[in-house]
C-alpha cells in the first residue's frame, strides 16, 4: 500500500506501529544529516548538497532518500521522490511515495 510522505511533517507518534513506524522512520532519515549520529556518521543526508544550485540540490537529494532507505529501511521501497522547493528555513520541502 503506498504511502506519501511530507518531509515538512511535524511531531513524531510515539505509539506509530506496523506501516505507519516504518513511514515515521523513513521520515526521521529524511530530516537527519550526516555527521549528526553519533555512533552512525555516515546515516543522514549529505551536507555536501547545501548551496548548490537547485537542480543540483534535487539530483542529490533524490540519490540519498534512495540510498537511505536502502540502508535503513530495506523493507520499504522508495517510489517516487518529488522535491517541491525549499522553505523559508533552508529546509527541503519533499514529497515522498513508499511501498511497505
Amino acid at each position: 500500500m503506498p504511502q506519501t510522505i511530507y518531509t515538512s511533517q511535524g511531531n513524531l507518534d510515539w505509539t506509530a506501529k506496523g506501516s505507519q513506524r516504518k513511514a515515521q522512520n523513513v521520515l526521521n532519515l529524511l530530516n537527519t544529516w550526516r555527521y549528526d549520529v553519533a555512533y552512525n556518521r555516515i546515516m543522514g543526508l549529505n551536507p555536501a548538497m547545501i548551496d548548490k544550485p537547485y537542480p543540483t540540490i534535487v539530483a542529490l537529494f533524490t540519490a540519498d532518500v534512495y540510498r537511505l532507505v536502502q540502508d535503513y529501511q530495506p523493507d520499504v521501497t522508495v517510489t517516487s521522490v518529488t522535491v517541491k522547493g525549499i522553505n523559508e528555513q533552508g529546509k527541503i520541502d519533499a514529497e515522498v511515495v513508499i511501498e511497505v
